[in-house]
């Protein structure tokens, strides 16, 4: 088939060659997702991190209906975490090993830039190797809004302030969901432009996709075009990370949960279309370490972080644990060889 010799080749992949890859068997495209993934070279070596997710807070203006974390959702009772008690779980990681720290919360109108900036400044005063990959794009847009600050000035703040890195967020890069499900988010236009300034600034991010909200096979193409042009205009993305929607407990809790082979379907799409990021991770918060390997068959070749005490997806009824051992062990099963990253995605 001329598609796989164009991957083979490492050529690019169009929107109008798509169609292919949406009808090809569940092999071919798991073959086709490993030629994409050698065109990257070490094929063989998979990545994984030890941090830390810390979720500071779950009063959230946005209020997404695909969100079972927020307050007002119903599952769990309002909290906002001190500065101190921040602290403390840093170092707690940190004597454990973490190398990276997560910060995200809702949007909480209490927690503003100048919080934002002090909390980041403490955390690298008393830890300066950690690494601190914190914030969505939503709360940077909201913390500039509110600062009446611009967003390139606001994001330097940030950096100032000890802040290396801003997870890419995203939920799905698509106009139509976004304003039907989460509208006081920021839109995908204001999340590119995120990403533009963290460019600017030297800094990197990740793009990541949730699916399973009834959208299309053309609206998961539209996502990944998207990002693919961002990368293409600035080279700000070190990874991609889908995962599909946990509808439970939450206000879209009627829509089917999407299988393992259909995230594994999406997951080598994604690899395939996507020739210009070159880690791909394999998803194993929510379809746990299992799948997760099949994952590495299928063009991931990241298993992403520990992440101790990650709230949001276990708020949706899902709780998968995994230790860096366990990680190794599964890496090593799937035929491949781990290694421990830095937040640069190299080798420790």
């Amino acid at each position: 088939m001329e598609i796989f010799e164009k991957v083979k080749n490492a050529s690019r992949i169009e929107i109008s060659e798509t169609e292919e890859l949406q009808n090809m068997s569940f092999y071919d495209l798991g073959r086709l997702a490993n030629f994409r993934l050698k065109n990257f070279g070490d094929d063989k070596k998979v990545s994984y991190i030890f941090n830390r997710m810390i979720n500071y807070s779950n009063v959230c203006t946005a209020k997404c209906d695909f969100c079972a974390y927020h307050s007002s959702a119903g599952k769990l009772a309002a909290f906002a975490l001190s500065d101190s008690k921040i602290l403390e779980l840093v170092e707690e990681a940190v004597n454990k090993g973490a190398t990276q720290i997560m910060l995200q919360g809702g949007l909480h109108p209490d927690f503003n830039l100048e919080w934002a900036a002090k909390i980041a400044k403490n955390i690298k005063s008393k830890f300066a190797n950690i690494n601190l990959h914190i914030f969505s794009p939503s709360e940077v847009i909201c913390f500039a809004r509110e600062s009446k600050m611009n967003l390139f000035d606001a994001l330097k703040m940030l950096k100032d302030s000890g802040v290396d890195s801003i997870p890419g967020a995203a939920d799905l890069l698509v106009t139509s969901i976004r304003e039907k499900y989460s509208p006081n988010k920021c839109t995908r236009n204001q999340w590119r432009e995120v990403m533009l300034n963290l460019a600017k600034l030297e800094m990197k991010s990740s793009a990541t996709m949730t699916f399973g909200m009834g959208e299309t096979f053309e609206d998961r193409l539209d996502h990944l075009q998207f990002v693919r042009d961002i990368q293409d205009e600035c080279n700000v993305f070190n990874a991609f990370i889908a995962w599909p929607l946990a509808p439970e407990n939450t206000k879209l809790e009627h829509l089917p949960r999407v299988g393992a082979v259909e995230f594994l379907r999406n997951l080598a799409i994604s690899r395939i279309f996507l020739d210009n990021i070159k880690f791909v991770q394999s998803g194993w918060l929510t379809e746990g370490l299992r799948i997760a390997q099949l994952a590495l068959h299928f063009g991931a070749n990241d298993m992403g972080g520990v992440l101790m005490d990650e709230l949001v997806i276990k708020s949706a009824g899902i709780e998968n644990k995994a230790s860096a051992e366990a990680m190794e062990n599964v890496i090593r099963a799937a035929g491949k060889i781990p290694f421990e990253r830095n937040a640069n995605y190299e080798a420790i």
